[in-house]
């Protein structure tokens, strides 16, 4: 959507993800006569923008935060690593370019990318770590701010440090509020966060401080002044010595049917039990975690679909109000591509991949992607040795284009209920004619990565007017 939505002879603007209720009616007031407002005519509810300006943001984790690098701030993320960020537009669209401020002094906060509403473009960044105390590969995508948002992934256990960065590309301050759910149930509201991220600014949040010794975690972001981005960090240590990190891509809305593309189980290890197999010697098998909105109860139920259609079963969670459920897969089909949750309820849904080789591995919280609808188009922003994953979990064939910025089209039809890798050569443009799911992912010997492709934010909300 571009320009301005006009609402009866006038243009409604409001908080961007807020939904707004209005109440318009002729005054009927009568000075010390005591009458109330009455509604007299059903509500009319009318679509309007809920964005604020013509502007789209597009905002980054930035670089890998390790907490305690620097001795003197052990509560100060530290940035380690590289950073690659990969942008993708449809041809003639451009973006400006930003970068956060990060709250530990330094100059590298994650970039924010913005251009006109309506118009196709994406980001997506690819980190690579070594340290001597945290190696791996993450990927995030860059998404815009919102005033609600879930993460889902991690633990806060023994050797496990997981943090929630914090985004403001705003112009005004962000209050926001983080709620922590585990395998227990919402974590008691007095140990819950609070944090002031300033205008343009950048916080990271260790989730071990308040919420320690954690086996599941799932972190709900809201914020008031200002709407925000976050993403999720995991670094994972062995005996002292590193052996994954991992990022998470925010989610807004939940669904009964959660779609998770682009997971994969690689190993190369030479062990008797393969990587597809949760048996001894699998310290990282294949685990899908899933919460209920709303705190409500039910059953998710999870498969795993390959690029032929093949479905496998891989289980079902048992969701409790405000728990973070969790299955660990016995056996990980080894074409599959991407995972399936079923609920009877919508959730918020994730699931763990890992990459093996002698001597060193890493793994990826792949986080569930949005839907991308039919007859539209969604830019796929492609890291170096990223490999996109379009997942189809209708009943009938979707027929996806790909365009290369400046370059060739790519026709693929992706089977009911399949997962269709696909290889591209850099940033694309994908457009389908019926609803899809898709995500990069970055597999090798010892790395794992990858990052769901989000369209726009919808900028439709609701507003009710009250007649008299």
């Amino acid at each position: 959507m571009s320009g301005r939505t006009s609402i009866v002879r006038g243009s409604v603007r409001a908080a961007t993800g807020l939904v707004i209720t209005g109440i318009a009616a002729t005054a009927a007031i009568v000075l010390g006569t005591g009458d109330s407002f009455q509604v007299e005519r059903p509500p009319l509810a009318l679509t309007v923008d809920t964005q604020q300006g013509g502007e789209q943001r597009l905002v980054c984790a930035g670089p890998f935060g390790e907490l305690g690098a620097d001795p003197s701030q052990p509560d100060v993320s530290i940035p380690v690593g590289t950073v690659d960020v990969a942008f993708a537009a449809a041809d003639g669209v451009t973006a400006g370019e930003q970068t956060l401020h990060p709250n530990n002094g330094s100059t590298d906060g994650g970039k924010t990318f913005t251009g006109a509403t309506g118009e196709t473009m994406g980001a997506a960044q690819y980190t690579a770590v070594k340290t001597a105390t945290i190696a791996g590969a993450a990927a995030s995508t860059c998404v815009s701010p919102a005033n609600s948002l879930w993460l889902i992934g991690g633990s806060s256990t023994l050797g496990v440090s997981t943090t929630v960065t914090i985004g403001n590309p705003s112009d005004v301050i962000a209050t926001v509020h983080l709620a922590v759910f585990d395998e227990n149930g919402r974590i008691d509201a007095s140990e819950s966060a609070g944090v002031i991220v300033p205008a343009g600014g950048q916080q990271t949040v260790s989730l071990n401080g308040f919420a320690p010794d954690r086996e599941r975690l799932a972190v709900q972001v809201t914020s008031t002044g200002a709407p925000v981005t976050a993403s999720l960090g995991v670094a994972h240590i062995v005996n002292l010595t590193p052996f994954a990190i991992s990022s998470g891509t925010r989610q807004l809305r939940p669904a009964m049917t959660s779609v998770i593309p682009a997971v994969m189980h690689r190993d190369v290890s030479g062990r008797e039990n393969r990587a597809s197999d949760a048996g001894d010697g699998d310290e990282v098998p294949v685990t899908v975690r899933v919460i209920a909105a709303d705190g409500a109860e039910g059953v998710a139920r999870v498969r795993a679909v390959d690029a032929a259609g093949s479905i496998t079963e891989l289980g079902t969670i048992n969701l409790a109000a405000d728990t973070v459920g969790d299955l660990v897969v016995a056996k990980w089909p080894k074409q599959a591509n991407a995972v399936i949750v079923e609920a009877d309820v919508p959730v918020y849904s994730a699931a763990r991949a890992a990459a093996r080789m002698l001597g060193s591995q890493d793994y990826e919280w792949f986080s569930a992607a949005p839907v991308i609808n039919a007859d539209s188009e969604v830019a796929v922003p492609v890291v170096k040795g990223g490999q996109l994953v379009v997942t189809n979990p209708g009943t009938t064939t979707a027929e996806v284009s790909v365009r290369a910025t400046g370059g060739a089209t790519a026709n693929v039809k992706v089977p009911a209920g399949a997962a269709v890798p696909i290889a591209l050569s850099g940033a694309s443009v994908l457009s389908t004619n019926a609803p899809v799911y898709a995500a990069v992912r970055v597999v090798g010997d010892n790395r794992m990565a990858g990052y769901p492709i989000v369209p726009e934010i919808d900028r439709d909300g609701e507003l009710t007017v009250y007649l008299r």
